[in-house]
């Protein structure tokens, strides 16, 4: 998932943060920092978590790329903790208005076409508290699809040549691939006194007098082209 997107749509929407959101990369060296400005937050990757594939022949998962918010709350007024645990609740809301079942953009895979659906809450716990900082994690989460075009099989078969001609105007010429003509059997057949000859003994005029009483008689009753 694109961290960055969920940062951007973070500092736009919580206005108690005042931009003061960032990346898995900053949050560790300043995560002991008693100086550092609060409210603040910080947006980690965590795990995700595929379902098993939905047939055997094919690539389709559904997974869940899961990401944290970690808030740093001042503690300073109330050692004990209460004045920040306080405060959770009020960020917590304020968080979830910027992200709950907002679409975080495109899948960071091959098929760009493919986005999240909307993001869900998966739940909270403290990190840590002390003298000086509370430190919360938000966890969070959202479904995408993994499909043919993230696999193996994508590359294979854009690598393999056209089946067929394209024309002017880049679409697939009728029957440039493939034509096949069916002549039917019974009971599709030419019941009337002439018909064309048949290169197969058995159906010959010569064998199978008019009116013709089976097929097949020489015509095409059906066409099927590829492309």
């Amino acid at each position: 998932m694109q961290l960055e997107l969920i940062i951007a749509q973070m500092r736009a929407l919580c206005p108690s943060f005042n931009g003061r959101v960032a990346g898995a990369a900053e949050f560790k060296p300043v995560s002991e920092a008693v100086a550092l400005p609060v409210p603040c937050a910080f947006v980690i990757p965590l795990d995700d978590r595929p379902e098993p594939p939905k047939v055997q022949n094919a690539v389709g998962q559904e997974m869940t790329d899961s990401f944290a918010v970690i808030v740093g709350l001042d503690n300073r007024p109330d050692e004990k903790g209460q004045s920040g645990a306080a405060s959770v609740h009020s960020i917590r809301a304020e968080v979830w208005r910027a992200l709950l079942g907002w679409i975080p953009g495109p899948v960071n895979t091959v098929n760009l076409a493919t986005d999240y659906n909307g993001i869900f809450y998966e739940g909270g716990s403290l990190l840590s508290l002390d003298r000086a900082r509370l430190w919360y994690q938000f966890e969070f989460g959202a479904q995408m699809w993994i499909g043919p075009t993230d696999g193996w099989e994508a590359g294979a078969l854009a690598a393999l040549p056209d089946f067929g001609l394209r024309g002017a105007d880049g679409l697939w010429l009728p029957g440039s691939a493939l034509n096949v003509e069916v002549d039917v059997g019974t009971p599709v057949f030419d019941p009337s006194a002439t018909y064309p000859p048949n290169p197969v003994p058995d159906f010959a005029q010569a064998t199978v007098d008019a009116p013709r009483s089976h097929g097949p008689d020489g015509r095409v009753e059906f066409n099927v082209a590829v492309p």
